[in-house]
């Protein structure tokens, strides 16, 4: 467990600067989030506002050393190019500074744009941000890879399976199957091999820098006006089709046991097709889709997704560099929507059936 007061004397020292607040703000999968305020100017870092509310991101789990400089390295690039991102202040990899790797940065105004307090409230808050959350994602996918100062914009999915420079869907195939095989996970198998088989004629396609995990709760909101945008841990560059494709897979299936209304049910259902049937629409509006394309990624990010939350559920989420509540998430409900909507998508049928590792 985290000590917010230790971390707020040790996050003092390291600043050389007095805090006059510090939160938790929030926890999820790979991180534990703080919001904290300087009560004076820090020596070694003046940039950073007093008196204002600023972020404090830890990353945690056997991957952390990985994930944090790939995440600062990636809000940097594109807060230069002017997209709509925490601008970041510090990046600290030395674990003795507060135990973690941490992220310092701005603490972007409003909240979430998917709030779960009612249902009445989530539909009315999406809906209003709806063609700023879209038009961010297609703003995002414009921006060119290999200019724009982006060519330093490190690949999280990246594989000893692959050499540099194999495109991103070769590179998700190449993850898919060995998650299949260690996992193992043999309900997956027929719909990779399906999707394997037809890669090469979806291979070539202009690059954009992909978010990979770009859905409401990771796209902050004041009223009605997009703030920007967090959680860049799974970026990478490929095409935009497997980043909406993404989207849409998370769209339709994210599904929580709380509140009740989020569940595999008559409320939870219509909302996710509420957002889903409206998304896609919407992107291809402003940003022209290849539909045939775009429903071969779809199947391949459902598989995607699919294979990391067996890998969870059988080795745990700590081999995947998650923390252990982030299981929680992976709901029954989740795992069968996800799964009815791989099969939609593939053509094949899709079970997350799985042996668990024995020691």
């Amino acid at each position: 467990m985290i000590d917010p007061s230790s971390i707020q004397q040790k996050l003092a020292a390291w600043l050389g600067a007095e805090i006059s607040m510090l939160r938790v703000l929030a926890s999820g999968w790979e991180t534990t989030v703080f919001e904290f305020a300087l009560a004076a100017r820090s020596h070694r870092f003046p940039e950073i506002p007093v008196a204002r509310p600023i972020v404090l991101r830890f990353y945690q789990g056997h991957l952390a050393d990985d994930k944090g400089p790939r995440e600062y390295l990636t809000i940097d690039c594109l807060s230069r190019a002017g997209f709509a991102v925490p601008k970041p202040y510090a990046f600290e990899p030395d674990h003795a500074a507060l135990g973690e790797p941490f992220l310092v940065m701005q603490r972007l105004a409003g909240g979430p744009l998917f709030i779960t307090r009612s249902f009445a409230q989530a539909f009315k808050t999406f809906s209003l941000g709806f063609f700023g959350f879209v038009r961010a994602q297609t703003k995002l996918h414009r921006l060119n890879p290999r200019a724009d100062g982006l060519k330093d914009i490190p690949r999280a999915f990246q594989t000893d399976l692959a050499p540099p420079g194999t495109p991103m869907l070769d590179r998700a195939l190449k993850i898919i199957g060995d998650r299949i095989e260690h996992g193992p996970l043999p309900g997956l198998r027929d719909a990779w091999r399906r999707l394997s088989a037809r890669a090469g004629v979806y291979r070539v396609a202009d690059e954009s820098v992909l978010h990979l995990d770009y859905h409401p709760r990771n796209v902050i909101v004041a009223g009605t006006r997009l703030s920007g945008v967090i959680d860049w841990v799974n970026t990478d560059i490929g095409d935009r089709h497997l980043d909406a494709a993404m989207t849409a897979a998370i769209l339709s299936s994210s599904a929580l046991e709380h509140p009740r209304w989020m569940r595999d049910n008559l409320a939870g259902n219509t909302l996710r097709a509420s957002f889903a049937s409206l998304y896609v629409p919407l992107y291809h509006a402003m940003a022209r889709l290849d539909f045939d394309r775009f429903r071969y990624c779809q199947a391949v990010a459902a598989m995607l997704r699919l294979s990391m939350m067996g890998m969870m559920r059988a080795h745990g989420p700590e081999a995947l560099g998650y923390q252990a509540d982030a299981a929680s998430e992976v709901t029954p409900s989740v795992v069968r929507l996800l799964s009815r909507y791989a099969e939609r998508k593939s053509g094949e049928r899709v079970r997350l059936d799985f042996a668990p590792q024995t020691t």
